[in-house]
């Protein structure tokens, strides 16, 4: 399912620069008032959500969105409705825009979605994990190692994912507060942290320096979603980490989770925040 998906995605967006380039093409060939305006609301409609999501790729932290990326979808309805007013003919203009709105809701409610096995409850033992090159990584042992009164696990989708760069970039405000109640910050995803840009990791103190571990094969029951990164990728990266957030006590045990139904909606910083009060029950 997770490679159909991914497949579909990379074809989604491929229609959608395809039918942009169609309509600069009918523009720079010239055409009356009337249709000009129509391929230009097919332009917008067309790249409204490839424009969008290369400006959060590149910005995070600055340009964020959320299930319904309005930014995007601001701009394919506006594109729609420059369409249908402009084309009184009925043209292809119409027609091509109407079907890049389903292109664009079924990718925000279907392709982005996240499929969840079985997985551990809370009031349950967080399960070890296979770090690449390390061996198994237990949440109850790190915390003892480094006297922590508990830990927030989270899962990367990768450095490819617009979300997961802007989630990075929020981390870096909640660090302090972090070692202010002693709890321990543990990033997990399927690429090296040589993958991930550095400035994404180091913040103006060097105590603000996150990192990020690398999951083993034997991980992808759990949280790796096999052959779920995007199909340009391939053959570098094939599977993604499926985002989510664990907060463990000192013993191993699940306190809370959070497990996003949304590659695009990972768990936001102030939601982690608010779960700390938990440690101390």
């Amino acid at each position: 399912m997770n490679k159909f998906k991914a497949f579909f995605t990379f074809i989604g967006f491929f229609w959608l620069l395809a039918c942009g380039f169609w309509a600069a093409f009918a523009l720079l060939r010239g055409s009356d008032a009337s249709s000009a305006t129509a391929w230009i609301g097919l332009l917008i409609n067309a790249w409204a959500l490839p424009i969008w999501m290369l400006l959060r790729y590149l910005f995070p932290g600055k340009i964020s969105g959320d299930l319904r990326e309005p930014g995007a979808f601001a701009g394919v309805l506006l594109g729609l409705a420059l369409v249908l007013l402009a084309d009184s003919e009925r043209g292809w203009p119409v027609y091509l825009a109407i079907y890049n709105l389903f292109v664009f809701l079924l990718y925000l409610y279907h392709l982005s979605s996240v499929a969840w096995p079985p997985m551990p409850a809370v009031d349950s033992l967080f399960p070890a994990v296979e770090e690449m090159n390390q061996g198994r990584w237990r949440a109850a042992e790190y915390c003892r190692e480094h006297n922590l009164e508990g830990v927030i696990v989270l899962f990367l989708r990768g450095s490819y994912c617009a979300d997961s760069r802007n989630q990075l970039r929020q981390l870096h405000a909640l660090q302090e507060e972090l070692l202010g109640k002693n709890v321990g910050l543990v990033l997990w995803s399927v690429q090296g942290e040589h993958k991930w840009p550095r400035w994404l990791l180091v913040n103006d103190s060097p105590v603000n320096t996150l990192q990020v571990r690398q999951l083993a094969q034997p991980a992808l029951e759990f949280f790796v979603a096999a052959s779920a990164a995007p199909f340009l990728l391939r053959p570098w990266i094939k599977d993604a980490a499926r985002p989510s957030a664990w907060l463990v006590d000192t013993e191993g045990n699940i306190l809370w989770r959070e497990l996003a139904a949304n590659y695009r909606t990972p768990v936001a910083v102030a939601t982690l925040r608010s779960q700390l009060f938990r440690l101390q029950e």
